[in-house]
């Protein structure tokens, strides 16, 4: 029965996968280029928005994570995405550039939600493995999907991008309402971190770094060399993809996310050293090599936020915001170097090579300088589950009836043991005459007769002996 369940939620979260990678295909070969034509910052426009409210996702669930409720969030996703479509169907027919970033911010509201959602719902999954292993075939499914059935006319294209974010919802509602649930009843992450700050990523951790910059070289991809305005594609990105996936599925033993992380590496250096072979053309050679060391390192960072999630899961739902805001802002970067290029190419094709050499240059410096010693599998283990409340509370609890138990065996009287356990506590004998309002000479008469009985000679002895002593 319970590997049925672990496959349900392993085939929803594949099918969630196919239905985001799409929907997002749809919004760059239908809404995008239509809006190029009227307006051609609304890609911009529409991935800064997403990382503002990736950003407020973050510190929602850190700060007020009470104001997570699955089923407001999830009404709103739904109205926010229904506006939205009419709004940029109406700013498309009409060329409207302020119904255009109207239908962007409602379309966005509603669709983070649901990336969230889904995020969550991926994360849960039995093991950070399975998680990667979705997102991998996932992605296959998704770009065979594309390569399948091409190009949708507007109103196709439209009504699907209105959908397919609603059946992802529908499918990671269930695990992703019981998460939630559970994070309101826990006190808020940033109240746990002021006790346990090793049990969270600060924000300037270099593995959000990482994920801007390689992210950097997937606004690079889908922008280099586009056909009408949409991104150029190859079946050998998905085919790519394929092969790393079969290779993780092979791979019995758990970690690889640093050999992973190098893979990615290596695939988008040798894109962007190919780039300028295909300058001016229709070869998508360079942005194939570029998307499938994209692909391999989104496996990689929804592995590494599953791993975050299992070993801290109040941590979980921020990671998840820090990772998609950085990654919304390097596309926006990787983007506008690739519309540069773009332009540049047939009239002054030496800046372009610039360009291209000089990011290339970046990235392989930002590696060497940043990453020598950053390790993926380093950062995962490194975190600490939190205590909550609750928790503290449960191992006061059974520490209290081990000093009980101490307490009876070692034949204490009833003060003695109401002393002991204030002792136990790190009480002095101050606050001890204040509490049961006694002189401190009987205080310390009581204190005598207790360590004799426990055989021990300071308090510090006595507090070693509690917490030693087997349950």
């Amino acid at each position: 029965m319970q590997d049925a369940r672990k496959r349900r939620a392993f085939a929803c979260c594949f099918a969630t996968v196919v239905a985001l990678g799409v929907y997002g295909w749809i919004q760059n070969s239908v809404l995008f280029p239509r809006f190029a034509e009227f307006f051609p910052v609304g890609r911009e426009i529409d991935t800064a928005v997403r990382a503002a409210l990736y950003i407020a996702v973050a510190v929602v669930a850190s700060r007020k994570p009470n104001l997570l409720d699955a089923r407001t969030i999830s009404a709103t996703s739904i109205v926010a995405v229904a506006s939205a479509t009419a709004l940029l169907y109406a700013a498309v027919s009409m060329e409207s550039n302020g119904l255009a970033i109207l239908g962007i911010v409602f379309f966005e509201i509603g669709h983070i939600w649901i990336v969230v959602m889904y995020g969550l719902a991926l994360c849960l999954l039995a093991t950070p493995r399975h998680s990667a292993l979705a997102v991998a075939f996932g992605t296959v499914a998704g770009d065979i999907i594309q390569g399948i059935v091409g190009v949708f006319p507007l109103e196709v294209g439209m009504a699907a991008m209105a959908g397919l974010p609603l059946v992802a919802l529908a499918l990671s509602y269930a695990p992703a309402a019981r998460f939630l649930s559970m994070l309101q009843s826990e006190a808020a992450p940033s109240e746990l971190e002021i006790a346990n700050p090793r049990s969270f990523l600060a924000p300037t951790n270099a593995l959000f770094a990482c994920i801007l910059v390689f992210s950097a070289a997937s606004g690079y991809a889908l922008t280099l060399n586009e056909v009408d305005n949409a991104p150029n594609s190859s079946p050998a990105e998905w085919m790519g993809t394929l092969a790393v996936a079969l290779l993780m599925m092979s791979r019995r033993k758990p970690g690889g996310e640093d050999m992973l992380f190098s893979l990615s590496a290596l695939l988008v250096i040798a894109g962007f050293l190919a780039a300028p072979l295909t300058f001016g053309t229709d070869d998508a050679g360079a942005n194939a090599l570029l998307r499938i060391g994209k692909n391999c390192f989104d496996v990689l960072v929804w592995m590494t936020v599953a791993s975050i999630g299992k070993q801290n899961p109040f941590s979980l739902l921020i990671a998840l915001g820090i990772a998609n805001a950085a990654r919304s802002i390097g596309t926006i970067a990787g983007a506008i170097a690739g519309h540069t290029v773009n332009d540049f190419a047939p009239v002054a094709e030496p800046f372009a090579h610039t360009i291209t050499a000089c990011a290339l240059f970046a990235f392989v410096a930002f590696l060497w300088l940043g990453f020598r010693n950053f390790s993926f599998e380093r950062t995962i283990r490194g975190l600490e589950m939190p205590q909550t409340a609750q928790q503290n509370d449960d191992r006061e609890d059974v520490f209290d009836k081990r000093c009980f138990t101490i307490a009876r065996d070692r034949g204490l009287t009833e003060r003695e043991t109401e002393i002991f356990l204030f002792m136990a506590h790190g009480r002095n004998v101050g606050f001890i005459e204040e509490h049961f309002v006694i002189s401190r000479n009987t205080v310390k008469t009581h204190v005598k007769r207790i360590y004799k009985k426990l055989d021990v000679h300071s308090q510090q002895e006595l507090i070693d002996l509690a917490e030693s002593e087997p349950r």
